[in-house]
């Protein structure tokens, strides 16, 4: 009789487990309002940001950043790292400002404007939430009607960077990207140029034999062995990562370059390295810094 009680007991208890409701993981917060009804404060506010993209990087360079919240107020961009989830980040005086998990992908690399005050994706990215959007034209010959004329005409501008970092040339005035194929057959690329069966021609600069060059290091925190290089240059009045980047592109031994903050709240430094991003020492306590190879788009 005590046996058949004790099936009964651990029957109930079975039953009762199994009516109990599933604790689901939270899931992320990616581009929403902060809602949060808490009081907790930045724990850095990264300056020098102008793209929800750079301070989500700030953030992974940052071991106690669990969210971030970008936007543009009054005309400056504001970048804000929380050491709570995104949604437990308190509601912001600004509409403008809003809060990413820091485990969100296909974070938005808009600079804010006026009109995109939060510098969310526009066009035809994947991204939007409802609406029609405008598709961008990328490397197409202009066809518009009207009589628009150039507001500028920079010059020394040798690429269409940030998107084919290529060199103009007589069989390639336009500087488009060549031997992009996807590497199954290395006969199909943008110009035909990439020839040898199992290249990538991700580039067009593929080496021979079929080696590949290793993948950059885009936005990521250094990771590389204390003391194992020094900056070359250090150049001053940089204020984005961007800007970093184009002193390196004019040093000719500038292989990657390092961008953030040496101190919680300082202002923005840049570091120029004559190694590979991945050989750049990884940063100490209370620095902010992510790292770039030369080749990365910006």
């Amino acid at each position: 009789m005590q046996s058949f009680t004790s099936i009964l007991a651990a029957s109930a208890l079975v039953a009762g487990v199994s009516a109990s409701p599933i604790q689901l993981a939270a899931r992320a917060t990616c581009g929403s309002a902060p809602a949060g009804s808490g009081s907790q404060t930045p724990l850095s506010q990264p300056t020098g940001i102008t793209t929800a993209s750079a301070c989500q990087a700030q953030c992974e360079a940052n071991n106690s950043c669990l969210s971030f919240v970008f936007g543009m107020v009054n005309n400056v961009d504001q970048c804000m790292l929380y050491s709570v989830a995104a949604a437990s980040v308190p509601k912001q005086s600004s509409t403008n400002l809003i809060a990413y998990d820091k485990a969100c992908t296909s974070v938005p690399a808009v600079v804010p404007t006026t009109s995109n005050p939060t510098g969310a994706n526009t066009g035809n990215t994947g991204n939007t939430k409802g609406g029609n959007h405008k598709r961008q034209t990328c490397g197409s010959a202009p066809s518009g009607s009207g009589s628009q004329s150039p507001m500028s005409q920079p010059t020394g501008i040798t690429t269409a960077a940030a998107f084919p970092s290529v060199v103009p040339t007589t069989s390639n005035p336009q500087g488009l990207a060549t031997g992009s194929s996807s590497g199954s057959t290395g006969s199909t690329g943008n110009t035909g140029n990439t020839g040898n069966t199992g290249n990538t021609g991700n580039t067009g600069n593929t080496p021979a034999q079929g080696q590949h060059k290793r993948a950059n290091m885009c936005g990521a925190a250094p990771t590389g062995p204390t003391n194992n290089a020094s900056p070359i240059s250090t150049p001053s009045n940089i204020n984005s990562a961007a800007a970093c980047k184009v002193k390196c592109q004019a040093d000719s031994s500038c292989k990657s370059f390092e961008f953030g903050t040496m101190t919680s709240g300082g202002s923005p430094v840049c570091k120029l390295f004559s190694v590979a991003a991945a050989s750049v020492p990884a940063p100490t306590s209370g620095q902010s810094l992510v790292v770039y190879d030369i080749g990365c788009s910006m």
